[in-house]
Order: structure tokens, then C-alpha cells, then sequence
């Protein structure tokens, strides 16, 4: 990976590591249901406005449909109801732990998808030291398998799901831009959401409260809206290394919780932190190559 893709997958590691932190925030006055749905919606409408500015056209094949389908099921509908009911049965630790399986799965489908990236023997060795480094940064220990295991499989079959999502998200055409993709994907992913939420209930009042629109807004624009705009640029460069952002996810929520919470670095970061990079650059491989 180039310098510029290592850049842009540390902010993407930002956004998404401090969806976290809204999907807490506004769990504590709505439903999962509802903040999986007012998340694409609301990031929806705003790359509608994004292609309306950059004057994109939407021409769509019926194969490209079928793609964005499926990117709408595995990287929005699936997981982030998985994720947000999970979050609700278990610690974050444990979730970013979970979640940081990703890039593992992603290893192993890979290898058997129809024209996939082939998993080698230092990208499961990276991985896997990238798993144990997360672990010890987010101070796992066994007490927490006391956890829910409903909501721990949850948060593993949303992994699964994000893997599977990467690997449609390949077959893009380079030729679409990345709104395009992002947009197609959230709009979709709408849709599916919007006939279960009429038939669920909406409660309007909750959701038009201040302490509910302001987690929304950052979800929806911020870890949603620009994150895609990124992953869909990061997918046309580094096909499935992308989900190593979610080794990098734990260190970005460490890292605010120090600069935004005043909380002190331990042992245990800089070890975890260690682990992660060591992970990184197994995966990424181009350090090792020079030995050979």
C-alpha cells in the first residue's frame, strides 16, 4: 500500500472507530432499529446533495445493481443491526475485539472467492498478531467471555458479513466514482430499511430530540456519509486490505478517549499498539520482501 492509501485508511479508522461512540450515545434514547435506519437515510440524503454539487450521473447495469444490493445487505443492513443490537448485550472491549476478526475473515473468503486474493502464510500470521494486539490494548481479559454469547456471535456474524461485503465491493467497475458507489449502496440499503421501520414504529418524538439527532448526525455524515466516500476510494486501491482498518479502529478510540477524556496511556497500549503494527506490516508484506 502507498503512503497516501495508509492515510487515508487511519482516517477511515477515525470515523468508524468513533461510530462507537454515537451508536452508544444514542442508544440511550432510541432503538437499534431506528439508528441503523436514520444512519443510512440521513448519510444517504447527504450524498445525494454531495453528487448533486459534483454533477455525478447515475448509470447503473443491472450487474452493478445486483452489486450494490449485495454491499447494502453485508456492509449496512446486515451488520449494523448485528453491531448495534450487540452493542446493547456486551462491553465495547470485547466488541472491538470481535470486530477486529474482520480482516481474518476476509483472508479466508478471499481464498476461495472466484478470482479473490490467494491468503498467504504472513497475512494470516499478521492478522492473527493484529487480533492479540487489539485484545491487549482494549485489556481483554477472561472475566469477559461472562459477556452475553448472543451478543458476542452477533458481533462476529457482523465481521463475517463485512468480509463478504469487501469482496462484492471488488468487482466494482474503477470507472465509478466512489459517491456513486457510497450513495447507490446507502439509498438501497434505505429502501430495505424503510417498510420494517413503518411496521415496526416510528417514534418521531425521540428521534427529533437533541439528544438523539446530535449522535445521528455525527453517525449518518461523519462515520457513515464521508467513511464510505473513503472505503469505496481504498477498495479501487487495495482490494481486501481495506478491513485492516478495523485492527486500527481500537487504536483510534484509545487514542481520543487520551486526547478528548483525559485518560492516561498504560503498558497495555503501547504492547497492544506494538502487536498491531508488527500485524500491519506482515500483511502489508513490502518490509519482508526486502529480506528476501
Amino acid at each position: 500500500m502507498g503512503l497516501f492509501d495508509w492515510i487515508r485508511l487511519i482516517i477511515l479508522s477515525l470515523l468508524w472507530g468513533g461510530s462507537y461512540i454515537w451508536i452508544e450515545i444514542a442508544l440511550l434514547t432510541i432503538s437499534p432499529l431506528m439508528i441503523v435506519f436514520f444512519r443510512v437515510f440521513m448519510a444517504s440524503i447527504f450524498l445525494l446533495s454531495v453528487c448533486k454539487i459534483l454533477k455525478l450521473s447515475f448509470v447503473i447495469n443491472k450487474r452493478l445493481f445486483i452489486i450494490f444490493l449485495m454491499m447494502s445487505l453485508f456492509n449496512n443492513v446486515i451488520p449494523f443491526n448485528l453491531i448495534a443490537w450487540g452493542q446493547s448485550q456486551i462491553t465495547a472491549s470485547v466488541s472491538s475485539i470481535l470486530n477486529a476478526t474482520t480482516p481474518l475473515f476476509t483472508v479466508i473468503l478471499a481464498h476461495y472467492w472466484p478470482k479473490g486474493e490467494k491468503a498467504t502464510l504472513n497475512r494470516i500470521i499478521g492478522v492473527v498478531v493484529g487480533i492479540c494486539g487489539v485484545s491487549i490494548l482494549m485489556g481483554f481479559s477472561f472475566d469477559d467471555l461472562n459477556n452475553s454469547i448472543d451478543g458476542q456471535i452477533a458481533i462476529l456474524l457482523a465481521s463475517v458479513s463485512y468480509a463478504i461485503s469487501v469482496l462484492f465491493g471488488k468487482q466494482i467497475d474503477s470507472s465509478i466514482h466512489p459517491a456513486i458507489s457510497a450513495t447507490m449502496m446507502l439509498c438501497i440499503s434505505s429502501i430495505i430499511l424503510m417498510p420494517i421501520v413503518i411496521y415496526m414504529g416510528v417514534d418521531f418524538i425521540a428521534v427529533s430530540k437533541i439528544e438523539s439527532m446530535i449522535p445521528l448526525l455525527g453517525l449518518s455524515i461523519f462515520s457513515t456519509a464521508v467513511a464510505y466516500l473513503i472505503f469505496y476510494k481504498l477498495i479501487k486501491n487495495i482490494g481486501s486490505n481495506v478491513m485492516l482498518v478495523t485492527l486500527l479502529m481500537p487504536i483510534s478510540a484509545i487514542f481520543m478517549s487520551i486526547i478528548f477524556l483525559g485518560e492516561s496511556i498504560a503498558t497495555q497500549h503501547i504492547i497492544g499498539l506494538i502487536l498491531i503494527l508488527i500485524g500491519l506490516i506482515l500483511v502489508d508484506g513490502r518490509i519482508l520482501q526486502r529480506f528476501r
